[in-house]
């Protein structure tokens, strides 16, 4: 049992991963002639170019790839309480609810990590060109963009990648996960998804 669920959120978190990046890099207009940008398109094609067929993005935004997530996580989800050998449709009405809510943690994680690898790359790097953190930086600049305007440079250090960092922290343990799922009343099932 144990393996099956360590193999299904191995798989599931893979395909999720790369929806959030693509629909980052999409909402970023970030260069998708990269190579990771051309991995994380391999990945996810399968699973969106038949849904991007039935539904047009919205505002700018992918919506194929939001669906995308929220139908992985259910799914994920509904699998693994199939393996845990727990009551499904006690818990469906909940696993609907996380679902959702797991689809904005995720999105959240993926921001927080691709923050870190930048921020840690910079001083390894120093300035030199790589094509995999130029994406992942691409990916992340419209929530650290706004930021950066506050000015708070302090020799080489960012402050305002730091202060970007915190309030996603805040918005996703004090605000989604803790304020939404106390507001929702539901069982957490933190467990059951990629980024909870």
């Amino acid at each position: 049992m144990i393996v099956i669920a360590m193999i299904l959120k191995t798989a599931f978190g893979i395909v999720l991963v790369s929806m959030v990046a693509r629909f980052l890099a999409q909402m970023a207009r970030a260069d998708f002639y990269n190579p990771l940008a051309q991995t994380v398109i391999k990945i996810t094609d399968p699973f969106l170019k038949p849904m991007r067929r039935i539904i047009p993005p919205i505002g700018g935004l992918d919506t194929s790839s939001l669906l995308g997530l929220f139908l992985g996580q259910m799914l994920l989800a509904v699998l693994l309480f199939l393996v845990s050998g727990n009551n499904l449709a006690a818990y469906f009405p909940n696993i609907l609810i996380w679902s959702i809510i797991a689809v904005a943690a995720l999105i959240l994680t993926v921001i927080q990590w691709s923050m870190i690898i930048v921020g840690i790359s910079s001083f390894i790097l120093m300035g030199q060109p790589n094509p995999f953190i130029s994406f992942i930086g691409q990916m992340i600049e419209p929530f650290v963009g706004p930021f950066r305007k506050l000015n708070l440079q302090v020799g080489m250090l960012d402050l305002s990648f730091l202060i970007a960092f915190l309030v996603i922290i805040i918005i996703k343990d004090v605000i989604l996960l803790e304020g939404v799922a106390q507001f929702v009343g539901t069982t957490r099932l933190s467990g059951f998804y990629i980024g909870l």
